[in-house]
């Protein structure tokens, strides 16, 4: 591939498959090696036929002395194609040991966080990026040996998140370094990928030449091809997952998922898998191992469970035909309830209100009470009210039933999941329940004919 084959390449990269327009902002990562000098170098020979304005970024990782030195040269890369650059560094070293992390993932979380700091402070809506055919496949092998699915067999993305582009991805090291020969890009070779320490040089170093010599020294075409299909893959089956959740999501918030599990075990073993692994990364967990995935389908397919705990704080009960997945604990509440009036619960999001009735309202009210609205003899709730979370050693008498009986077994009888009790809530008047909202009023307090004035309450959902 000549000088400018590779060029005409790179730019309809930019177009087709980035969208990039006249007038975008690029920035380059630029490390000085091969690749990312031979992006700078492409991607400054386009900007007057693309109308591109560009600008170069470099993060020093500080893993070397002579990283300073890495520092400078990349100044001059950028300085003599007339572009500004901004450079940043990072103790990766420091930050691995204290988020126990690896050199590797340290090292790029640092450097796509400072990539980030500097396109939004420089208005750059693209990051472009110089990996080439080779890093793929590495990171295809990579991703294997780890167990992976298709998501991580696709390998890296050559758009991501609409913004990070790799133009270079099906393009072999050895097709830069005679660009860079014949174009006179000057880079330097980091000692750091010598280092078979790291799992990807030896990789590099060792497996793939290794593959090649002995199975396909086509190999790193065949990987990439292998990436391309199950990124194509990949996205099916994402979009089916995606439609997925609408029939299988009942309830979603920051700290519970609730899901119909027959619907979810019908679908397809591996939009089983998506569905689960999509819904965590949604909540902003993850990522989760195979084996907790499985963990979670094997609750969906028993008829019930008691709570599981999972990881990250995750816990999960098959309750009925719910699948319930939670977060957490929730502390216990307490307030003294405004009657007539508005109480507000901000550690639940709800609001109770009150309001004194007639008796005489009770028939046509009627068909309103529900699960969140109950009507009380107003007189038999003329005590102190409380909403409060449930407590050991309460207890009960549920409508139409004589004698108390512990909260713990009514809740077993209503089949109220063991992993929600946290969230009940609990009126009561004086030492008695009165009601527990969402299930059942107490006994002693309904309406009866006799009843002068009523307590109607309604817990509202903020």
């Amino acid at each position: 591939m000549t000088p400018l084959e590779l060029r005409k390449r790179v730019a309809a990269f930019l177009r087709q498959v980035a969208g990039v327009r006249a007038g975008d902002r690029l920035l380059v990562a630029l490390s000085g090696g091969l690749d990312s000098a031979v992006l700078l170098d492409l991607l400054a020979g386009l900007r007057g036929e693309l109308e591109l304005h560009l600008r170069a970024a470099h993060f020093d990782h500080q893993l070397r002395p002579a990283s300073a030195a890495d520092s400078r040269f990349a100044c001059q890369l950028a300085a003599a194609r007339g572009l500004p650059i901004s450079c940043g560094s990072g103790e990766v070293a420091g930050h691995a040991r204290r988020h126990r992390l690896s050199l590797e993932a340290a090292a790029r979380q640092l450097r796509y966080d400072f990539l980030d700091e500097v396109a939004r402070a420089t208005s750059c809506q693209y990051i472009a990026l110089g990996h080439h055919a080779g890093d793929q496949a590495e990171t295809l092998l990579l991703h294997l040996l780890r167990g992976s699915g298709a998501a991580g067999l696709g390998a890296m993305r050559p758009l991501r998140q609409g913004r990070y582009l790799r133009p270079l991805l099906e393009i072999e090291r050895s097709i830069l370094a005679a660009y860079a020969q014949a174009e006179g890009v000057e880079f330097r070779e980091d000692p750091s990928n010598a280092d078979l320490r790291f799992a990807r040089n030896r990789v590099r170093r060792e497996l793939i030449p290794q593959l090649q010599a002995c199975y396909n020294p086509r190999l790193i075409q065949a990987l990439g091809r292998t990436a391309r299909i199950l990124q194509a893959e990949d996205e099916f089956m994402a979009g089916t997952a995606q439609e997925a959740l609408r029939t299988v999501v009942c309830e979603r918030s920051p700290l519970k998922i609730v899901l119909a599990a027959p619907p979810l075990v019908n679908y397809h073993i591996a939009v089983q898998r998506r569905i689960v692994r999509l819904l965590f990364e949604a909540q902003g967990q993850g990522p989760f191992d195979f084996d907790l995935l499985e963990v979670v389908l094997e609750l969906a397919r028993r008829p019930a469970s008691g709570p599981v705990s999972l990881a990250a704080g995750w816990r999960a009960q098959r309750c009925g035909e719910r699948l319930i997945l939670r977060y957490g604990q929730l502390p216990p509440v307490e307030a003294q309830i405004q009657c007539p009036g508005r109480t507000a619960l901000p550690s639940r999001s709800c609001t109770l209100v009150a309001e004194v009735l007639p008796a005489a309202r009770f028939p046509g009210l009627r068909p309103e009470l529900g699960a969140w609205r109950a009507a009380f003899d107003a007189e038999a709730l003329a005590g102190p009210l409380t909403l409060r979370s449930p407590r050991p050693g309460d207890r009960f008498q549920p409508l139409g039933l004589q004698g108390r009986k512990k909260l713990s077994d009514f809740l077993v009888d209503r089949k109220w999941p063991r992993l929600l009790r946290d969230e009940l809530l609990l009126l009561t008047c004086g030492d008695q329940l009165a009601w527990v909202a969402g299930l059942e009023i107490g006994h002693p307090f309904r309406v009866r004919p006799e009843s002068r004035r009523l307590l109607h309450l309604e817990l509202q959902r903020d």
